[in-house]
């Protein structure tokens, strides 16, 4: 599967503190390897129809959606938005 960032995400994610940003990067490491992985309390979010939740650790939290790659067909999983738990709801 592939895996896309959106400018925001990106944006979100530069400004998390270098701990932050190294616990992501381990959390999307196993969300790659094993996107079921329970530790990443994976979670339908409630009003967004398509758009998953996935925990960090306890303050952080992303939100993604699948696409579809036109060409080929292959899943495309769209990195939304990174951030503390409730500004991520808000605006997921």
């Amino acid at each position: 599967m592939q895996h896309r960032r959106t400018e925001f995400f990106k944006r979100a994610f530069k400004a998390l503190t270098p701990e932050a940003k190294t616990e992501a990067i381990k959390a999307f490491r196993l969300f790659k390897a094993d996107p079921h992985h329970p530790s990443l309390r994976i979670e339908r979010v409630q009003g967004y129809p398509g758009v998953w939740a996935g925990r960090v650790n306890d303050r952080i939290r992303w939100t993604f959606h699948f696409e579809q790659d036109e060409e080929t067909g292959e899943p495309i999983c769209v990195h939304r938005v990174i951030g503390d738990h409730d500004s991520v709801y808000r605006s997921p």
